[in-house]
């Protein structure tokens, strides 16, 4: 990609607005709620749509994939020890309308179960998640998707 510099921004404790000044923005990962609470508490949210809209490059890694969907509900029903700031508005930015879990396979490792989790879930609320193994990927440009991997 011809990649010329890489910066660091952490909407925690930085100006969202300097997410306009990049050609590609890459969402790392992490905590899923610590994530999108900041996201959404210092404005990046809107910045991260209209840059969307602009036909700006946007990946997610991890916990990054799962917020560019449309909610993070899973995490709750699955993890709820981990919303730190008991957020109730779980949606996610919904660029993609792709609810991710990512590190399916390994997890099944830590977690046996993890599967039958998600199948309930999915039966629950009738939400198809997508499962990603580590070496999985999916590009997503407006209404067409790739599965890669």
């Amino acid at each position: 990609m011809n990649i010329q510099q890489v910066d660091f921004l952490d909407v925690e404790f930085e100006d969202a607005n300097k997410l306009f000044d990049y050609d590609l923005i890459f969402l790392n990962g992490g905590y899923p709620f610590y994530l999108l609470h900041f996201i959404k508490k210092s404005g990046a949210d809107l910045i991260l749509k209209k840059i969307n809209q602009n036909g700006g490059l946007i990946f997610g890694l991890s916990a990054g994939s799962i917020v560019l969907g449309p909610s993070i509900a899973l995490m709750q029903y699955l993890y709820p020890e981990d919303n730190q700031f008991n957020d109730t508005n779980l949606d996610g930015l919904n660029l993609t309308a792709i609810h991710v879990y990512p590190h399916f396979k390994e997890m099944l490792t830590r977690d046996p179960t993890i599967k039958e989790k998600i199948d309930k879930y999915e039966s629950k609320t009738g939400i198809n998640i997508t499962r990603l193994d580590n070496n999985q990927a999916i590009a997503v440009d407006k209404n067409t998707q790739i599965f890669l991997g």
